[in-house]
């Protein structure tokens, strides 16, 4: 149900977002301003301190469902990648926050992305706890390879699971993949008790007990 919500709260947000700005002439705040209050976000330590909330909520989560799970459900945790499990913002720096396709996937083959620590740190905790571990991410199949890598070096070492978008998918929205993915998931006898990601396109959907949003003011992916 939560899911749900979160949802229909993204749909209603983007929705007024536009009918703002159809509805008003007024001179947005400037760009460059923008980037910079970005910059300082993420510089200051407020963007840590955030991520580390976040991570913390969801394993007081895990917590309370580990001692719960009397049954023995078989209790996994899903993982979003960019901006979730590995860090684009050094890439994002020097492409001036400018979403460039192709510049963005020879980035993303370099494999150099680091951990976001605080995701890191929640992933080690699952794994000690034996909960399965699923990455499901936007990236297209054709960079499996490098996102394997890239994982394993900076201490994601082992997971149940690694999902990348089908080379071919044309939705603009990656709502309808993930949450399909989430479902195959569950129809293979597992519970999602955690589901996090830095995108409310992430967590959309079902298929999850809770959903837990990081910070993410660098882009959008509906």
């Amino acid at each position: 149900m939560f899911s749900e919500l979160i949802q229909v709260v993204a749909l209603l947000f983007f929705i007024l977002q536009q009918a703002v700005s159809l509805a008003s002439a007024k001179e947005p705040e400037n760009l460059h301003a923008l980037k910079q209050a970005v910059i300082f976000y993420h510089d200051s330590g407020e963007y840590d301190f955030d991520q580390e909330g976040v991570a913390q909520r969801a394993r007081d989560y895990l917590d309370m469902r580990i001692n719960q799970n009397t049954n023995n459900q078989k209790l996994a945790v899903v993982f979003d990648i960019d901006e979730t499990a590995l860090s684009n913002y050094q890439h994002m720096l020097k492409l001036n926050f400018g979403m460039i396709p192709q510049l963005v996937v020879e980035d993303i083959e370099k494999a150099e992305d680091p951990a976001i620590a605080a995701t890191l740190k929640l992933y080690q905790y699952a794994k000690e706890k034996g909960l399965a571990i699923f990455f499901i991410t936007g990236r297209h199949e054709r960079l499996r390879d490098a996102t394997q890598k890239n994982l394993k070096s900076v201490g994601y070492g082992e997971w149940d699971g690694l999902y990348l978008k089908p080379n071919d998918y044309r939705d603009k929205s990656v709502i309808p993949y993930k949450s399909s993915t989430r479902k195959r998931i569950q129809e293979e006898g597992y519970t999602i008790v955690v589901n996090i990601g830095d995108q409310f396109s992430d967590l959309a959907g079902g298929f999850a007990e809770r959903v837990f949003k990081l910070p993410n003011p660098y882009y959008f992916i509906p």
